[in-house]
């Protein structure tokens, strides 16, 4: 894969700033914590040696949560307004909900490699209760914005509004059952409503602008995430294989649009293609290790999550060093 690099020019100290390091940012803990997940479920193929990279993956993510949680508390007492204008912004006011999902998915990546215990019940009940009333409080600012409102429906509005089919992925081992299943079948009603919304917001104002085309692979998260949720109820296994073949649909519609993804200039969205990836690879080995699918074609969407989410955090690490991560606008720069 080749993406724009970040530009080679110095930017301006005013321009460069962490006051420009939205909550986009925890985007990446997501797909973190997303291929530790997958790399849990390559266990039963690969032993101690996957057991291994996920625990040192889910580390990394829980290194980057710390992290990104102290500077944006700083950020938000440096500059105050920054809070408001998360939240007003006709677009990325739907990755409010990036805090949240990051913490419900590091306490799941606790659950799976740890076992359950207080630490990670604590994170997954903060996680939970918080995606409830970000969902409500997205609902409704939609209905409230009048005309405008189709700018805002994006596949990136799946975050908040379809993220409560995680809960399952922890909460029935931590012993929630009845809290877990209410807030995935909200979560579960609403995808098919969101899916519409997008349908209708393309009729209306036709394809997304080019750099906000990488959330396109959002759409394969959530049949990816409630086939591994059915798994853990111990569904039929039609439910499941239906979902991920939903997914790989998906997949293939990402695909397609990718070459547009990568012609410009890498930026924060471009991490909406790591967590749906590693979703979909942790349910294709689920459904390997039930011998439903071949272990092989498994073992190649690992790969290729490995392999998306290796080249995202070498680009966002040249963006952080020349600072084009840290400005209000992407600068265009020539490919590497």
């Amino acid at each position: 894969m080749a993406c724009a690099s970040p530009s080679t020019e110095a930017p301006t100290r005013a321009a460069t700033s962490l006051e420009h390091l939205g909550l986009i940012g925890f985007v990446p803990v997501m797909g973190l914590c997303g291929l530790s997940l997958a790399w849990a479920q390559a266990a039963a193929r690969m032993g101690d040696v996957a057991t291994a990279v996920a625990q040192v993956v889910a580390v990394v993510a829980g290194v980057f949560m710390l992290a990104l949680l102290g500077i944006t508390l700083w950020r938000f007492m440096r500059w105050p307004m920054t809070r408001v204008h998360d939240a007003a912004h006709p677009v990325r006011h739907v990755f409010v909900a990036a805090p949240t999902v990051s913490l419900m998915l590091l306490a799941t990546c606790g659950v799976v490699l740890d076992g359950p215990s207080i630490l990670w019940d604590v994170l997954w009940m903060t996680g939970a209760a918080a995606q409830a009333v970000v969902t409500v409080w997205v609902v409704l600012r939609w209905l409230r914005s009048g005309a405008s409102r189709w700018m805002g429906v994006t596949p990136a509005m799946l975050i908040p509004v379809v993220g409560n089919v995680l809960l399952p992925l922890a909460g029935l081992s931590l012993g929630h059952p009845l809290w877990t299943a209410v807030q995935w079948t909200v979560g579960a009603a609403l995808w098919p409503v969101v899916l519409l919304l997008l349908v209708r917001r393309l009729q209306r104002l036709g394809p997304w602008p080019v750099r906000m085309r990488a959330s396109v692979f959002i759409l394969i998260a959530p049949p990816s995430v409630m086939g591994l949720g059915l798994m853990l109820w111990r569904s039929p296994l039609v439910w499941p294989v239906a979902l991920w073949c939903m997914a790989l649909a998906f997949v293939v519609l990402a695909l397609w649009q990718l070459p547009q993804c990568f012609d410009q200039p890498f930026g924060w969205p471009m991490w909406s293609l790591s967590f749906p990836l590693t979703a979909f690879a942790a349910l294709s080995l689920r459904l390997a290790n039930a011998g439903v699918l071949p272990q092989l074609l498994a073992l190649l969407v690992l790969a290729l999550a490995c392999v998306v989410v290796a080249a995202l955090l070498r680009w966002t690490w040249w963006g952080l060093r020349s600072g084009d991560l840290l400005q209000p606008e992407p600068n265009p720069a020539p490919k590497p």
